[in-house]
């Protein structure tokens, strides 16, 4: 048994061991017991526990709920909010799984999300979190435009939230049967210059279809910088395999005038080293997604 180890990942976790970390340094179910038995720790949630005489505190319980649920589970919503300092209150903790099984927690909101890439994931003082840009996203349903719009301007300020971070996560969360995301959506129209809710309806099929497939989520407009210094946006991409995706559609590129400097931008492309490839509407997710596949594992 570890007992140094023990104390440290306690140190790490506001005073909160697992029972599964307790495993992995040596100790047994039957010692967890006896150190409860004797007061040295107490059960906190099911398999959490708390060791000695940490402080007990509203950021110990998100965080042991967090463990409780397991190692893929984050503090979300207004839960996050609270945590990023947007509200003071948050009433019931809630947290986010990125997946289908089910998890129930006592006295806390689980919600589920088949679409939770690491992009969207961060630890926030130790506690695993939603990204500001995801957490406004999630929890912008049924609020004011007013409201969610002080969330960006205080996340702006105090965060440095890009504002096409938060369009491109508003993105990929778009789709059939997702919840309202019409209030983000018109605080971050007044705040960006020429967005437009609906132009992106081809990235969001893109990126649905990526990720039901089990791909790794590309990132979406990685900025290059071209060989005479100006900047260029891929719309989606993979950096290390330098793979970029170019999402077209007829409307906006079905002219001359796009027509031309749409080539020229490829060309670029090329020449820096980046792999070209072009999704047009009328694909289906099965070639999408077929294209993606092969131009990654050409690339590996």
């Amino acid at each position: 048994m570890d007992e140094s180890a023990i104390t440290e990942v306690a140190r790490s976790q506001r005073g909160l061991v697992t029972r599964a970390q307790a495993h992995r340094h040596g100790l047994s179910d039957r010692a967890i017991a006896r150190r409860i038995e004797r007061g040295a720790w107490t059960a906190l949630r099911p398999g959490v526990y708390v060791v000695g005489g940490a402080p007990a505190s509203w950021e110990q319980r998100v965080l042991a709920a967090c463990l409780a649920g397991g190692p893929d589970v984050v503090a979300s919503h207004r839960t996050a909010l609270r945590l990023w300092e947007f509200v003071r209150a948050s009433g019931r903790i809630e947290v986010l799984i990125p997946s289908r099984r089910r998890v129930r927690l006592e006295s806390v909101t689980v919600h589920q999300s088949l679409l939770l890439p690491a992009i969207d994931r961060r630890t926030l003082a130790g506690i695993p979190i939603t990204t500001v840009a995801r957490t406004i996203a999630d929890a912008s349903a049924r609020q004011d435009p007013r409201v969610v719009g002080r969330w960006i301007d205080d996340a702006m300020r105090r965060h440095r939230l890009d504002l096409l971070e938060l369009r491109s996560c508003i993105a990929r969360l778009s789709g059939p049967g997702r919840r309202n995301l019409r209030m983000v959506r018109e605080a971050l129209a007044i705040r960006l210059p020429g967005y437009d809710p609906g132009d992106s309806e081809l990235e969001i099929r893109a990126l649905r279809a990526l990720a039901s497939a089990g791909l790794a989520i590309p990132v979406q407009q990685h900025r290059v910088v071209r060989a005479d210094g100006t900047p260029a946006f891929i719309d989606l991409a993979y950096p290390d395999a330098k793979v970029a995706i170019e999402l077209d559609g007829w409307d906006a590129h079905g002219t001359r005038s796009a027509f031309d400097p749409d080539r020229i931008r490829r060309n670029e492309l090329t020449l820096l080293g980046w792999r070209v490839y072009q999704f047009t509407s009328t694909m289906t997710d099965a070639q999408i997604v077929a294209t993606v596949r092969r131009a990654l594992a050409a690339a590996a």
